[in-house]
C-alpha cells in the first residue's frame, strides 16, 4: 500500500476541513428531519428516545398509533406521537400548589356567612 506522507499542519487542516462537514451534514440531516411529517421506525425511536424494538413492541401490542402501508413497513405521524406523549402529564409542584392555592380562594365563597365562622360547609 502507498503511503502518502503528509506535513502535521496539513494534516491539522484536513481534520479541520472534515470536521467542519460532519457538523454542515449534521445540520442538514436536522433541517430535513424536522421538516418531515411522517417517520420511519427508526426516526420515530430517535424522535421519542426510545430504542427502535421497545418501538416495535410498543406497535406489536397496539400501544402506539402508527400506520402500516400494503402490511409492510411501519410509520408514524409526527403529530400523532405528540398527542400520545402528552396523553398522561404530571403537575408539578408549583401547579399543585397553584391549584390549591385557587381552592382555598373559593372555598369561602362556600362557608355560610351566618354560621358565625364556625368554618361549616354548606353544600
Amino acid at each position: 500500500m502507498c503511503r502518502i506522507e503528509q506535513k502535521p499542519n496539513e494534516t491539522a487542516l484536513l481534520r479541520k476541513v472534515v470536521d467542519g462537514l460532519k457538523q454542515e451534514l449534521e445540520r442538514v440531516k436536522n433541517v430535513v428531519y424536522a421538516s418531515k411529517e411522517v417517520l420511519n421506525l427508526e426516526e420515530a425511536a430517535m424522535f421519542l428516545g426510545i430504542s427502535k424494538s421497545s418501538l416495535y413492541k410498543m406497535t406489536h401490542n397496539q400501544v402506539i398509533p402508527y400506520f402500516k402501508p400494503n402490511n409492510k413497513m411501519v410509520y408514524f405521524e409526527k403529530t400523532e406521537l405528540l398527542k400520545w406523549l402528552r396523553q398522561n402529564p404530571v403537575a408539578s409542584q408549583g401547579q399543585i400548589a397553584e391549584e390549591a392555592k385557587a381552592s382555598c380562594t373559593t372555598l369561602p365563597k362556600m362557608i355560610n356567612p351566618l354560621s358565625s365562622n364556625t368554618g361549616t360547609i354548606h353544600i
